[in-house]
């Protein structure tokens, strides 16, 4: 009865060690852990005043508050839309965002509200919309800049 108590006793032990395994998954170190970013959001086209700018769309509550912080960089003539449900005074800030951005405040008629440029970590500053505002894009420093981009342009392809 001794050999087959112990035996039960080692398959069990086998058996939860097997079970702890399957269930708790290691993680990596923290030197390469990845920052979070918006892995798998949506992206889509816009012509901004006729320029083409390849964007994530960020259409709900998480994705909106994660937004591009952590992010290193972006791709040329790519960034961020966020969307929201409504149109209201908009407000942005660089908590967490490592990237010199530009930012376009859009109305629900895809007209171009403000064009802010916006300091990269700085989150004793916010960036508001001047009027309301359904949609915001965010690319690289300067982009709306070097293509002449202002209030009062367009953005065609806008989600709704």
């Amino acid at each position: 009865m001794a050999g087959l108590t112990g035996t039960i006793t080692l398959h069990s032990s086998l058996f939860t060690l097997l079970l702890l395994l399957s269930c708790s998954s290691p993680k990596p170190p923290a030197a390469s852990r990845q920052p979070p970013s918006a892995p798998g959001l949506p992206a889509c086209t816009l012509i901004v005043s006729g320029h083409a700018a390849l964007v994530e769309v960020a259409s709900d509550n998480p994705a909106r508050v994660q937004g591009l912080m952590f992010r290193q960089g972006l791709a040329p003539d790519s960034g961020m839309l966020f969307v929201f449900e409504d149109e209201q005074p908009r407000s942005f800030w660089m908590h967490n965002t490592y990237i010199p951005l530009s930012i376009a405040f859009i109305d629900s008629g895809g007209i171009i509200t403000d064009v802010l440029e916006m300091a990269p970590l700085d989150t004793t500053v916010r960036y508001p919309s001047s009027r309301p505002a359904r949609y915001a894009i965010e690319m690289n420093s300067g982009w709306f800049a070097a293509r002449g981009i202002t209030a009062g342009d367009t953005v065609r392809g806008l989600p709704r």
